[in-house]
């Protein structure tokens, strides 16, 4: 998982705590009385929480189907379309579960049936919704590390090419041991293995008991 989609997933993540928190708050002020019986400070309270959990959702989504239109080469598959709509259908319903439990929250006197339902119900569509949306994304990863694998064996055939065209005492072989993909060299490193490989295959040449 790339950067940006770690922080999404965290964006993601805190839209949800800010949906549990509502919940949250009206269940304590019902249960230890927080605001004192001031309804009108609570209520304000809830829609704030909502509101910062509807735009963080609201933007992750936008930045979701941004990169779902700006990416043309990969097309996703059906069943992937299915997960990825899914996901969002139950992100969307957390969301309005939410605003239905403000609303009905404040006109009932014992909400503590309400509040764990509407609790369980939110958390599965947040973690069921993360899972399917996760799952839609597994195709298009593959693809990008097919696409940057193969981005890599290009470049490294290029410098292959370069390293022989530069030093005819190199061979095929030693030129993809020096660039070898699967070690992380610095140029300087890299200049050292090379002078290396020269100078023993040098003495290898001017030994008089070799073969």
């Amino acid at each position: 998982m790339g950067k940006k989609q770690t922080y999404l997933k965290y964006l993601a993540t805190t839209s949800g705590l800010f949906f549990l928190s509502t919940l949250l708050v009206k269940y304590f002020d019902f249960k230890k009385d927080v605001f004192n019986g001031n309804t009108t400070a609570l209520l304000i309270t809830e829609i704030i929480l909502f509101l910062i959990g509807s735009l963080l959702l609201g933007f992750y989504w936008f930045v979701k189907f941004y990169d779902l239109n700006k990416e043309k080469e990969y097309v996703m598959t059906k069943k992937e379309k299915i997960y990825f709509f899914s996901s969002l259908g139950l992100y969307s319903l957390s969301l309005i579960l939410t605003m239905i439990f403000i609303v009905v929250a404040h006109n009932i006197v014992n909400i503590t049936a309400l509040f764990f339902v509407m609790i369980v119900f939110i958390l599965l569509g947040l973690i069921v919704g993360s899972v399917f949306e996760m799952i839609s994304r597994l195709g298009y990863q593959s693809y990008v590390a097919k696409k940057e694998y193969e981005q890599a064996q290009i470049i490294k055939k290029e410098r292959i090419k370069k390293m022989i065209s530069e030093d005819k005492n190199i061979t095929e072989e030693e030129a993809k041991t020096i660039v070898s993909t699967n070690k992380k060299r610095t140029k300087e490193a890299e200049a050292l293995l090379k002078a290396d490989i020269v100078k023993k295959k040098k003495e290898k040449d001017t030994n008089p008991f070799k073969d």
